[in-house]
């Protein structure tokens, strides 16, 4: 499984704070399936992207956001 930059990081801010993409994706009202292919790159989903960052605290730059 290949994760892009953007997912790369937030899977190493999930593991550091033992979350799951279960969690996560429960919280962003969106299926795991569809959560894992943003963070794989192969959906962009930019609306989720920006509930991401903001509901981990993540400093990320809009260029990582796309």
């Amino acid at each position: 499984m290949k994760y892009s930059s953007f997912g790369i990081e937030v899977r190493k801010v999930l593991l550091e704070r033992d979350l799951t993409l279960t969690v996560l994706a429960s919280e962003l009202k969106i299926s795991v399936s569809y959560l894992s292919d943003i963070l794989k790159g192969s959906r962009k989903g930019k609306k989720q992207k920006k509930a991401i960052v903001e509901l981990l605290g993540l400093d990320m730059c809009e260029e990582d956001l796309k």
